[in-house]
């Protein structure tokens, strides 16, 4: 599974488990603004809780004490042809996820030109010494960012206090800056349910909060601005992207307006947010990749090698399909070196980087992380490389050569370099490559022919 996708995996099945502890157990208190606060939680811990390293969180990982040497400073010798690449389900996945994030981005960008064309065509005004917008026709009052739009003609003058003060508590308030961050969600996780609950959720909060504040401040009783909410949710609404004063559910607005004040002891619930976080962290929490550690072609690695490609674990599926030209050194680390990268069971360590990459971000904290350093081998250690490759057949352009003669090319002169072991050696080359072989192609010298 993709990178991508796997953090989707994990944001959403969060933005689920926090909607659902929000839906069956606090969505009926009256403790709005700890709602709010839980809200917008979850829509940040669900993004961020996939990118939090978890286990290094839990058991950092000691720098290593042993160096890498470079055995061989070109890729070229693990270059194999790719087997043909079949339906890449992953990359279609993410086609359709960014398209459809596209489309809702681009739907979010029209509700703003649409409510930048309102704002134009609106003009000054004062209430009661409070400013606002007025505007034409029969619209729904709204309030977006620090300005309330409103067409005062359209309603009584003795509502007229009450609707003022309702998009004045959602300017004070900024609840602009929830509305918005609901919008955003939803367009990034267009395909989770659960994402377009709770930005109904967010909204319908928010409006619990404002009902509350218009209450409290006395200027219509109870009934009599229920009666005004009825009236109102005829209008046309003034925006998608507004805090408006009538919400779809206009039942369960009245309903929390009626509803007794919840009791003190319902504050328990929120300790839910501590076990609903730890588990969450728990499935959701960024781990090291388990490397792949593939059965290789190569005789002279390890038969359990684990590849990581620019600082990053890859199989060595991803690994086939490098263009070697690209590639700028291949390094291994070996014995306790390389087990502090996986299992106990873990023997060789390769690293790979690209000409690209060799000097990036991911790939210097990578090294640092664990504290790696190249140098080239000493005779001693060339000597036992030379020992490794005891008994395998070399090959240049046909020519049979020594594994002596072989560590003396330059790397930068082989084009191709494929490592055969076992029955494929010995279907190639015959029975005396029974302990292996090793094929060269050099690059044509310049001037020389090409073909």
């Amino acid at each position: 599974m993709s990178t991508l996708l796997l953090y989707l995996l994990k944001a959403n099945v969060a933005l689920v488990l926090f909607w659902a502890v929000y839906w069956l157990g606090l969505r009926r208190l009256t403790f709005y603004t700890l709602n709010r606060g839980f809200l917008l939680l979850a829509i940040g811990f669900a993004a961020l809780s996939p990118l939090v390293p978890l286990e290094s969180l839990l058991s950092p990982v000691a720098p290593l004490t042993g160096v890498v040497y470079q055995l061989t400073p070109d890729w070229t010798a693990l270059a194999r042809p790719a087997a043909p690449a079949g339906f890449d389900w992953a990359y279609w996945l993410a086609v359709a996820y960014w398209t459809g994030v596209l489309a809702f981005l681009l739907r979010l960008a029209g509700q703003f030109g649409a409510l930048y064309q309102l704002h134009r065509s609106s003009g000054p005004a004062y209430l009661g010494g409070q400013r606002f917008r007025r505007v034409a026709g029969a619209v729904n009052p709204f309030s977006f960012w620090q300005t309330i739009y409103l067409n005062p003609e359209q309603h009584p003058a003795a509502e007229l206090p009450a609707i003022v003060e309702h998009e004045q508590v959602h300017v004070r308030q900024w609840h602009t800056l929830d509305v918005l961050l609901a919008q955003v969600q939803q367009a990034f996780y267009w395909f989770n349910p659960g994402a377009w609950l709770l930005r109904r959720a967010i909204l319908e909060n928010l409006e619990f909060i404002t009902d509350r504040a218009v209450l409290q401040a006395g200027l219509l009783d109870s009934k009599a601005y229920q009666y005004s909410l009825v009236k109102l949710s005829a209008l046309v609404p003034g925006s998608a992207l507004a805090n408006h004063f009538t919400f779809l559910i206009l039942k369960n607005r009245i309903m929390m307006m009626n509803k007794p004040q919840s009791s003190p002891l319902h504050l328990a619930k929120y300790a839910l947010v501590l076990p609903l976080a730890a588990l969450t962290m728990a499935f959701t929490g960024s781990r090291p990749a388990a490397p792949v550690a593939p059965a290789t072609p190569a005789g002279m690695l390890a038969d359990d090698p684990l590849y990581f490609l620019d600082g990053q674990p890859v199989s060595k599926a991803v690994v086939d399909k490098l263009d070697p030209k690209t590639i700028e050194s291949m390094n291994m680390l070996k014995g306790e070196s390389a087990r502090a990268f996986g299992s106990p069971a873990t023997s060789e360590v390769i690293i790979l980087t690209t000409k690209k990459n060799k000097d990036s971000a991911a790939v210097k904290a990578f090294n640092e992380k664990y504290n790696i350093t190249y140098r080239m081998p000493t005779a001693a250690e060339r000597k036992q490389q030379l020992d490794k490759l005891a008994g395998k057949l070399v090959f240049m352009d046909g020519q049979e050569i020594t594994t002596e003669q072989l560590q003396q090319i330059p790397p930068d002169q082989i084009e191709v370099m494929n490592v055969y072991k076992g029955e494929e050696a010995v279907k190639k080359f015959g029975e005396k490559a029974r302990n292996g072989a090793i094929e060269l192609k050099m690059k044509p010298k310049k001037g020389g022919p090409t073909g």
